[in-house]
This record gives C-alpha cells, sequence and structure tokens, in this order.
C-alpha cells in the first residue's frame, strides 16, 4: 500500500477542514475534521473543541469541547492552552476555577501569543477573581505588548 496517498487525504482533509472553519461552514468543517480528531490531530482537536463549546454548527457540547481543548492541549497546541484557561475562568464545560485558570493562561503565554497575556494582566488588574497586583498586570501587559510586535 502507497502511504503517500493517504497522507495526501489526510493533509486534504485538514486544509479543506480548516478552510471550511475559516469560512464558517461549520457542518462541512466537522464533517472533515472530527474524523482526523479522532486520529489525534491537535489543530483538529481544538476546532471541534471550538465548535462544540460554541455551538458552531451543532449542538452546544461544552464538556466535550473541553475535552478536545484537553486533548489539543497535551500535543502542545499553543490556542488549546488559552481556551482552557477561558473555559475555568467561564466556568464553560468544566467547574469554574480561577487558579486552573491563571495555571493554565500562564501555560500559552510561554507560547509567546499575547491573548493570555493580556488576559492575565487584566485578571490581577481587575483583582475580583485573584489578588489585586499591579505589578503583575504592568507586567503581563508589557509582555503582551511585545508579543504583538512583529
Amino acid at each position: 500500500m502507497n502511504n503517500s496517498n493517504s497522507t495526501d487525504i489526510y493533509d486534504a482533509d485538514l486544509t479543506s477542514g480548516v478552510t471550511a472553519f475559516d469560512t464558517k461552514n461549520f457542518t462541512m468543517a466537522y464533517q472533515l475534521l472530527a474524523p482526523l480528531a479522532s486520529q489525534g490531530n491537535a489543530e483538529s482537536q481544538w476546532r471541534l473543541g471550538m465548535m462544540q463549546m460554541n455551538g458552531l454548527g451543532m449542538v452546544e457540547n461544552q464538556p466535550l469541547g473541553f475535552e478536545n481543548f484537553m486533548k489539543a492541549a497535551k500535543q502542545d497546541h499553543v490556542f488549546a492552552h488559552h481556551m482552557i484557561g477561558v473555559a475555568y475562568m467561564m466556568g464553560e464545560g468544566v467547574d469554574k476555577d480561577i487558579n486552573k485558570a491563571v495555571e493554565w493562561f500562564e501555560k500559552a503565554a510561554e507560547f509567546g501569543i499575547p491573548g493570555p497575556m493580556y488576559t492575565l494582566g487584566m485578571l490581577y488588574e481587575d483583582g475580583k477573581e485573584v489578588d489585586k497586583d499591579l505589578e503583575k498586570a504592568k507586567l503581563w501587559y508589557e509582555k503582551a505588548a511585545e508579543a504583538n510586535e512583529p
């Protein structure tokens, strides 16, 4: 059996699935990405998680979305870490736990993306859910600004 052929189909499905997702054709995205997610593809798991978490093209299923974020995060998917932080912060698909949220935002920040850094800055500046710490807030805002620079 020629393995490169199945790899080509896999890559084509992933590319098409991502395109379908990005153009908000979530039904098509699900059909293409679900089989890849079940095979362990992190990008597919993350996008499936986004659809399940937000009810995009399907009935909302936040616990399942959270599960897919966790699977993708185990493979170091950058945005999955951030979304797990959001899930813990909001109590979406999992019990609300601000300490776990902070933990996941910090893990996501290690990948150098600004989103979790801004969120950490806001949490520390706000001081409603974590102890107010303007030094930490300033630090995270500065890191986020640096991460945003081209």
